[in-house]
């Protein structure tokens, strides 16, 4: 795919990946941590995944204002002015339009790949020829969004309702965000839905006008600020105005409200690395090893499966007899639970941190 100087990207990085506590932590969430045991963090990954077929100059990323110097320590690459910093989290509708028209102010002809910085793709030569598709369909004032067929029933994930999931391109007639699992189940019976991948395809043009029409008065007041684009002055904005507005997804705000939303059947692999157990299905699928060990120099694993083990600190583990566990450690914790009970690492964290302190969070 050739590189074309109308075709922009905008990486999402201002996650706090809670659900991969304690490895990703609000002072290091997980994008800027490598929890693929790659060598590159996942914002690294998804940097230089994307570098392929985008010039570096049209790589945009919206993060938190306190990850700023780790987004510049990562990507070196990135361009200072190309990196939008907030201040608190708005969620993806205000990150998306403010990067649009600052990008939009650039090249009134851009195109726009929006995707997650803590995203898992494999069959890349895929990737890229779905991400031309799309980007040759924009064209037509379509907002692209990208649907994976569902593996299993999963309540974490939105899902897109379409005719035929057999179709490789098509309208969206329905969004579903984070089913029952009832529901989610009586989707994967159907092949009627794909998972939402949350990675986007269109004009600034095209989703400049949805906001027009569809969130007027959030629109309204961020084009108040374009003339303080990369100047001093942008920095008010940020500090007195952009606290006061709403915090609103995309998908709720647009996508799900547009009459112009299309879908591309995806054929790349893909996982949103939600969770520790997302993390060990897609890691033993690729390397068909019964433990998944990230970090850790040396493993002794007698009779140990169904692992996965990550650490920060290189070093010896021995497992004897141990199945199915979660295992990370850090300079400050080790902690060790069952997969299972994966769905308890919220509340462990939340009693940890109320017992030992704030600098655990």
């Amino acid at each position: 795919m050739k590189k074309d100087n109308n075709f922009y990207a905008l990486i999402l990085a201002g996650g706090s990946g809670l659900r991969f506590w304690p490895a990703s932590r609000e002072s290091l969430p997980k994008q800027f941590v490598d929890l693929t045991g790659s060598g590159k963090t996942l914002i690294q990954e998804t940097f230089v995944r994307i570098n392929k077929i985008i010039k570096t100059k049209n790589i945009f990323i919206s993060t938190n204002e306190k990850y700023k110097n780790l987004v510049l320590t990562q990507i070196p690459k990135v361009n200072s002015n190309n990196l939008i910093c907030e201040p608190l989290k708005r969620n993806t509708a205000p990150s998306i339009l403010y990067a649009s028209l600052k990008i939009n102010q650039i090249n009134q002809k851009a195109k726009l790949i929006v995707l997650p910085s803590d995203h898992y793709i494999e069959k890349l030569n895929e990737f890229y020829k779905n991400v031309e598709h799309a980007f040759s369909v924009s064209k037509h004032n379509h907002l692209i969004t990208f649907g994976v067929n569902p593996k299993f029933p999963s309540t974490n994930y939105g899902y897109i309702k379409v005719s035929n999931t057999r179709e490789s391109f098509q309208k969206v007639l329905r969004f579903t965000e984070k089913p029952s699992m009832q529901l989610a189940e009586n989707f994967l019976r159907s092949d009627m839905y794909f998972w939402n991948s949350g990675i986007f395809v269109w004009s600034t043009e095209t989703i400049l006008n949805a906001f027009e029409k569809l969130e007027p008065s959030m629109i309204k007041i961020f084009k108040s600020n374009l003339k303080n684009f990369d100047s001093t002055n942008e920095i008010h904005f940020f500090q007195n105005i952009f606290p006061k507005i709403k915090a609103l997804s995309i998908d709720y705000s647009i996508l799900e409200k547009a009459e112009n939303t299309y879908v591309i059947k995806s054929n790349f692999e893909w996982s949103d690395l939600g969770t520790w157990e997302s993390l060990f299905e897609n890691l033993s699928k690729k390397s068909h090893k019964k433990n998944i060990n990230i970090g850790f120099k040396d493993k002794y694993l007698n009779s140990s499966t169904g692992n996965i083990m990550f650490s920060d600190e290189k070093k010896l583990i021995m497992l004897d007899g141990l199945q199915d566990h979660i295992v990370v450690n850090n300079s400050e914790m080790l902690i060790i639970i069952p997969r299972k009970k994966i769905e308890s690492i919220q509340k462990l964290r939340n009693a940890i941190i109320k017992k030992f302190g704030n600098e655990l969070k």
